[in-house]
């Protein structure tokens, strides 16, 4: 019998060595889309719900403070999850679905980019947002898990995972951020040799 450790580890090391383009495409893409919004000062808005929110909230902490480029200036990203009293608030008066897409009408600018990490991709408050950020014209980054839901359909970039298994779908979104995080910091901000 394999130990649940190997059993995890294989299932996920399998999920992230997939070469299938319809995961690597967009992921280039969204390094590319993302680069040039924080090289022309445009926010990065991240969000999610659970574990991806706190995905959300660590990739916002690592692309405003730095990756492994100590030196560079602070990018300009909201984690749309961290504001305690604001969500609370936005989730008591006007619902859960309401809490992000609110946000993003106070805070978001034609230009700006929003990545929503979702397992299923039908997270209502993500999607929510999505509706929003069309109508302000954000580009939208839907980071789900193979089948992609709603998010899917909505997403200008749709970044699939290969599982649909929540824990697997987790983990991998806490890697691609960091990929894509790590990516966009090499592009905007290179380390002097």
């Amino acid at each position: 019998m394999k130990s649940t450790f190997k059993k995890a580890a294989e299932s996920l090391v399998a999920s992230l060595m997939t070469h299938e383009e319809q995961y690597i495409q967009p992921l280039e893409k969204c390094i590319e889309v993302s680069a040039e919004a924080v090289g022309r000062r445009s926010c990065i808005f991240v969000c999610g719900n659970g574990g991806s929110a706190a995905t959300a909230s660590h990739i916002a902490n690592d692309l405003l403070c730095h990756l492994k480029n100590w030196n560079r200036e602070s990018y300009r990203i909201l984690a749309l999850t961290d504001n305690v009293s604001a969500i609370t608030s936005l989730t008591n008066d006007y619902g859960p679905e309401e809490m992000f897409s609110r946000q993003l009408s106070a805070f978001g600018q034609k230009g700006d980019i929003l990545w929503a990490f979702s397992t299923s991709g039908n997270s209502k408050n993500c999607v929510k947002a999505f509706e929003k950020a069309g109508e302000l014209g954000i580009t939208t980054v839907g980071i789900t898990g193979r089948s992609g839901g709603r998010m899917k359909e909505l997403a200008d970039i749709w970044i699939p995972v290969d599982s649909d298994e929540v824990t697997r779908v987790e983990e991998l979104h806490m890697i691609y951020a960091h990929i894509l995080a790590e990516n966009i910091e090499a592009i905007v901000s290179p380390m002097e040799e």
